[in-house]
């Protein structure tokens, strides 16, 4: 698992239909990367824990950007360059450059 500060982090709700749709992508795309020899995709269930929440809203300025002004699920945010992916319709080719950048 890759340090604070410098995770893959895929932000999602037990319950949450979207976050169910983009799973198994986040979670192919999480196996390419260890396969190239890259760091995973982190998994935060926010829905449930209130530390994860909190890490979420840490990050909120961008991923409201990315979600069109609200904090939703699914989301995902690199910590390193600070850029967030939003929605359930989320490729897996965006997925992988947003990794790799």
């Amino acid at each position: 698992m890759a340090e604070q500060g410098n995770r893959l982090i895929f932000f999602w709700g037990r319950e949450c239909p979207h976050c169910a749709k983009l799973h198994p992508t986040v979670t192919e795309v999480h196996e390419l990367l260890i396969k190239d020899g890259g760091q995973g995709i982190t998994e935060l269930e926010v829905w449930h824990s209130d530390e994860n929440a909190k890490t979420m809203r840490s990050f909120a300025t961008v991923l409201k950007k990315a979600c069109g002004g609200s904090l939703g699920v699914p989301a995902l945010y690199n910590e390193r360059t600070q850029k967030a992916l939003c929605g359930m319709n989320t490729t897996k080719d965006q997925i992988i450059k947003w990794a790799k950048e």
